[in-house]
């Protein structure tokens, strides 16, 4: 039995008429009788074509913070596009909105404004390429960077036990298209062993421009950095002249006002941010301290934008960090994600079934192993199809997860405590019925 009810499903084909495959984006294809098709969005909840309300985990993909359509920054949006939108020349809220960016994080000292996650992590590939003087970036198995050529090597896509000797790992195109010699800009290495990454170092870190990590792995079960190994990488950056790239493009914002970067207490060279720095309005930013940021302003590498610093996205920037700043979405998402991460693993307990929750409370996985993963090759040992039967269930009882435990569940601020309660008898009911 599908997820679809009877208008969702006509208006799924509908939209097959028009869109390639009926969607935007290959990551919302869920199937042709599971592809949900959302009338509207409000608060914690969604509503489908057939008018069924879910409790979304989804807050697509992690941008939601504070909830689908928060009315301080809706408002404040309405009333910049009413002033324009795009002026091709620095602007008020521009400014208004690095100076907030700024006061939330305190190690930068510079940015600009992007409108994606993959625009930003390729500008600072690009800018790190130029600064350094060498061509190689290193980044990690299962860790996810948007969709330009560098970076789309070894992603949570990938076969995890298919990746070649951990020693001299396979580098595994994540689409067709991808030109050949793009391999050799690109270096991946299972995440979480520092000993592999000195050891790559050792052999040719004089070419690396960039490491570029995602502090927790956003699309691997969220799985979290084993002590010192954020500060490994840091250290093997200062030794080798490489620069440091924090991805906080799912982290940033969400885990906290300033991010893995103050989560962790490690500073990276440059860091992108987007999703909850806006509350789910296009927005983006690259940001970083020293001279590296700065290389921009000497000339001589590409960076630009039409829609760069639009109104719109600098006034959601505007108001969502004003929220974020008074603690209490940042309270209300730890008290809701305690409480599920607790639940589920009490409920998975008394039914029998092994399960690891990973992650914080605001981005966490569920993984049904014998063993917590550390690194995506540990991915293999997950129960892919019980967890499908079960968000599967959860889905048709009104409780919305990704279906893949790949990536996490996200909170959002709007959650209620009956939220918390009801996803909980959900997750219980699933369960058993997953379990047969």
């Amino acid at each position: 039995m599908g997820l679809q009810g009877k208008k969702t499903s006509k208006w799924f084909q509908r939209g097959k008429q028009s869109l390639v495959g009926g969607v935007s984006s290959g990551f919302r294809y869920w199937g042709e009788d599971n592809t949900l098709v959302i009338d509207h969005g409000e608060g914690a909840y969604l509503w489908d074509m057939d008018g069924k309300r879910y409790i979304d985990f989804h807050c697509g993909f992690g941008p939601v913070i504070l909830g689908h359509g928060e009315p301080s920054v809706v408002q404040a949006v309405a009333e910049a596009a009413a002033g324009g939108t795009v002026y091709a020349i620095p602007h008020r809220l521009e400014i208004e909105a690095a100076e907030a960016l700024k006061k939330a994080l305190p190690w930068v000292e510079y940015l600009r404004f992007g409108n994606t996650g993959t625009e930003v992590t390729m500008h600072s590939i690009r800018l790190a390429r130029a600064f350094t003087g060498r061509d190689v970036v290193l980044k990690f198995e299962g860790q996810y960077h948007g969709v330009h050529d560098t970076v789309m090597f070894s992603t949570a896509g990938a076969p995890a036990g298919s990746l070649g000797s951990r020693y001299s790992p396979t580098l595994w195109a994540s689409s067709s298209g991808i030109p050949d010699y793009t391999r050799a800009g690109t270096r991946a290495l299972p995440f979480n062993d520092l000993d592999l990454v000195r050891r790559l170092f050792k052999r040719m870190g004089h070419q690396i421009a960039a490491i570029i990590v995602e502090p927790i792995l956003g699309n691997c079960f969220a799985i979290m950095p084993e002590p010192a190994f954020l500060e490994g990488l840091r250290e093997v950056c200062d030794e080798y002249e490489t620069i440091l790239i924090f991805d906080e493009v799912k982290t940033g914002f969400r885990i906290g006002l300033g991010g893995a970067q103050e989560y962790f207490g490690v500073t990276p060279d440059l860091a992108t941010y987007a999703k909850s720095m806006g509350n789910a309005f296009p927005v983006a930013a690259i940001a970083g301290r020293g001279e590296v940021i700065q290389a921009w302003a000497k000339g001589g590498i590409g960076q630009a934008g039409t829609y760069n610093a639009n109104s719109v996205g600098m006034a959601a920037v505007k108001a969502t960090i004003a929220q974020l700043k008074t603690g209490r979405p940042y309270r209300r998402i730890e008290k809701a994600g305690k409480a599920l991460m607790a639940g589920f693993a009490r409920i998975c307990a008394e039914q029998g079934v092994t399960a690891h929750l990973l992650g914080l409370p605001a981005m966490f996985g569920l993984v049904f192993s014998e063993k917590p993963p550390r690194e995506f090759r540990d991915s293999v040992n997950h129960d892919e199809e019980l967890y499908t039967r079960l968000t599967h269930a959860m889905i048709r009882r009104g409780v919305l997860p990704v279906d893949d435990a790949l990536e996490p569940w996200f909170l959002c601020a709007a959650l209620s405590d009956e939220d918390v309660a009801t996803t909980l008898a959900v997750f219980e009911e699933s369960l058993k019925e997953a379990k047969h």
